[in-house]
């Protein structure tokens, strides 16, 4: 999609090299421009790249896993099914990473979150979901 994954590939190597603490501009960075890539219908021709610069992220600062997984919660995809799948697995990926504070100060919307995946129609979401 125009040279977003090839850039988010470029951008991964970038964050992986930020000194620690991350600066407030990094920070900045992924709220405001990375996490709301995920509302991009095309999501799945750059998923790959955009779910490494997410872990990288989350390795060097685990608080922001709960910035990552609430954004993601708030732009669940409702009716395409191939991009639900996606975001689970991205979840599972960061929340492998997450810490245990930062998982109970958002377990009670993650877990309706996967309850509405459990019982979804399609099977793969639904699939995905338990597996």
């Amino acid at each position: 999609h125009n040279g977003v994954g090839e850039l988010l590939e470029i951008l991964g190597s970038i964050i992986n090299g930020f000194a620690l603490p991350l600066k407030d501009e990094h920070k900045d960075f992924l709220i405001k421009a990375l996490i709301p890539l995920h509302k991009v219908k095309s999501l799945a021709s750059f998923y790959q790249q955009l779910s490494y610069c997410m872990a990288q992220y989350v390795e060097k600062d685990p608080r922001l896993a709960y910035d990552i997984i609430t954004s993601m919660l708030r732009y669940w995809p409702v009716s395409i099914t191939s991009k639900q799948v996606l975001f689970l697995n991205e979840l599972e990926e960061t929340l492998e990473l997450t810490q245990p504070s930062e998982f109970h100060r958002m377990q009670d919307v993650l877990f309706r979150r996967l309850a509405l995946c459990i019982t979804c129609p399609h099977f793969q979401v639904a699939e995905r979901t338990l597996f």
